[in-house]
C-alpha cells in the first residue's frame, strides 16, 4: 500500500475565516476518503513556520512514507518559500526515498499521486 503524508498549514490561521477553514477541512476529509477508497494510506499533517516541523520529522522517521504531498497553501504561496524548502529538506534528510509532490490544485490528489507512482 502506498503511503502518502499530506503536509499543509493549520486550518485556523488568522488569514482564514471560520467558514473557509471549515470548507478546507471538509475538502481534506473528502480527499482522504477518496484516497483510502483507491487503496492508499493517506494522512494529513498540519504545520506552520511558527510551529516548526518536529512532528513531521518524527512521522518521516517512524513511519514508512512513500510520498510527501506539500499542500497548496504552502506550495502556492511565494511568502512561504522558505517553509516549503524546510519541508523539502526534512523529507530528503528523513525519508530520502519518498517522492516529493506539490498540490497546486491543477490535478486531483488521486491523479497527482497516481501519476507519480504509475498507477491509473
Amino acid at each position: 500500500m502506498i503511503s502518502v503524508l499530506h503536509i499543509g498549514l493549520p486550518l485556523m490561521p488568522p488569514w482564514l475565516t471560520a467558514e473557509e477553514s471549515e470548507k478546507i477541512g471538509a475538502r481534506l476529509a473528502g480527499i482522504r476518503r477518496e484516497m483510502e477508497a483507491a487503496g492508499y494510506r493517506y494522512d494529513v499533517l498540519h504545520a506552520s513556520p511558527e510551529g516548526g516541523l518536529a512532528e513531521f520529522r518524527k512521522r518521516l522517521q517512524t513511519e514508512p512514507i512513500n510520498a510527501v504531498l506539500i499542500g497548496g497553501g504552502v506550495a502556492g504561496d511565494p511568502k512561504l518559500a522558505a517553509f516549503k524548502q524546510q519541508i523539502v529538506d526534512a523529507t530528503r534528510n528523513e525519508a530520502p526515498e519518498a517522492k516529493l509532490l506539490e498540490f497546486d490544485h491543477a490535478l486531483e490528489v488521486s491523479v497527482l499521486v497516481g501519476r507519480a507512482f504509475g498507477v491509473s
